[in-house]
This record gives C-alpha cells, sequence and structure tokens, in this order.
C-alpha cells in the first residue's frame, strides 16, 4: 500500500444513549478515542465517483487512519466541523495497518435516525 502522510485531524463518532431508563430514548455522538485521530485526508475525483458506482452530485471523502478494530458503518466523521458518513472500511486484506474509509457528507446529525 501506498504511504500517505497523515496530517489531518479527525473525530470518530458513535451514536450513544444519554438517557435514563424508562426515559424515551435520546442518542448523541461520542468519541470513539480518547483525543482527534491524525489521518489522510482527500475528496474523490469525479472517475473515483463513477468506479464506485456512486452519485456524483455527492461530496465523497477518503479519509486513512491507522488500524483501529472499533470503526464500522454506524460511525461518523467529524472533519473540520462537518459530518460525513460512513459507507465502506477497508482493512487492506486483513493486515493490521491502515485502514481506509470512504464516507460522503452528510446532512443529518441526529445519531438516532
Amino acid at each position: 500500500m501506498k504511504k500517505r502522510i497523515k496530517d489531518k485531524k479527525i473525530e470518530i463518532l458513535a451514536p450513544t444513549l444519554i438517557s435514563k431508563p424508562g426515559d424515551t430514548p435520546k442518542y448523541s455522538w461520542a468519541q470513539i478515542h480518547t483525543d482527534k485521530l491524525w489521518a489522510y485526508v482527500r475528496q474523490l475525483s469525479a472517475s473515483e465517483h463513477y468506479a464506485a458506482m456512486q452519485v456524483q452530485a455527492k461530496e465523497e471523502m477518503l479519509f486513512v487512519v491507522n488500524w483501529r478494530s472499533d470503526i464500522s458503518n454506524s460511525n461518523v466523521i467529524k472533519y473540520r466541523d462537518k459530518f460525513y458518513n460512513i459507507k465502506r472500511v477497508d482493512t487492506f486484506e486483513g493486515y493490521k495497518q491502515d485502514i481506509q474509509i470512504y464516507a460522503d457528507a452528510g446532512t443529518n446529525k441526529d445519531p438516532s435516525i
């Protein structure tokens, strides 16, 4: 795999239940790590949009972080005060090095939906 410089800070967030037992369930976003993560960040090109069979009108991003076992499609990424919905997590054939995360710009900041 090509070495990429991880020079941007991101947050990976997971929906977390914050309501008391018996109340209507309420969720909030919480970091799955203690501090911001260093990441390589790149906006995908039109040819990559087409190759991935995605709608080209959406802003799609590639985030590359050091290997972690706790990232899934239910998480979101916060980068420069914008939320990105994780669409695919590529662990590169199971090697525990880098993880490529494909995400698109999301308008939904509500973790309960």
